[in-house]
């Protein structure tokens, strides 16, 4: 009889019945992207790296993966890892824009204002009326000294959400520096 019991729970399914096999069940791309989403919002950038790594040993090719693994490690200040994967995820899907305003956060955090405007301005011809993207080239003009196109760049964007306060301080300083 034992060994009737015995052969029959060894044709069992591992897993099957809710027991705990002591395996871990392995998660899907999806599963490991929001969990990084989910670390990344808390500011534990290392464990979102390492979700977004593990969904895209997955699936390689998930520019949205890429992009927020960009931000993580743009948040951890490794800019030209984030610069490899926002470029990456626009290798695999060249139309987007959230990706373009992301490197280009990272240029201009390196200091290359010329390159940060051309990431914001591809995503301007992709996206006309992000905001972002207008917001942060306004930026990267005015850390650049060229004050005219910053506040082009800023008024345009209040013509998109009129009541931003940043933005309009922003504008304003550069007023001041006209003269």
């Amino acid at each position: 009889m034992k060994m009737l019991i015995t052969a029959a729970l060894a044709a069992l399914p591992v897993g099957d019945g809710g027991t705990d096999t002591g395996r871990e069940t392995p998660k899907s791309a999806e599963a490991l992207f929001d969990s990084g989403k989910a670390y990344h919002k808390k500011g534990d950038y290392d464990r979102a790296i390492a979700d977004y790594t593990e969904a895209l040993r997955i699936k390689p090719d998930d520019h949205k993966a890429l992009n927020n693994r960009g931000l993580a490690y743009a948040g951890k200040g490794y800019l030209d890892r984030a610069i490899v994967d926002y470029t990456e995820a626009l290798r695999i899907k060249p139309d987007l824009p959230e990706a373009l305003n992301n490197r280009g956060l990272a240029y201009r955090r390196k200091g290359d204002f010329d390159r940060a405007i051309v990431d914001y301005t591809d995503a301007l011809r992709i996206k006309p009326d992000y905001y972002k993207a207008l917001c942060n080239r306004g930026l990267a003009y005015r850390y650049k000294g060229d004050i005219e196109h910053a506040i082009a760049d800023w008024t345009e964007a209040l013509r998109i959400k009129p009541d931003d306060y940043e933005t309009l301080y922003n504008r304003g300083i550069a007023y001041t520096m006209r003269y």
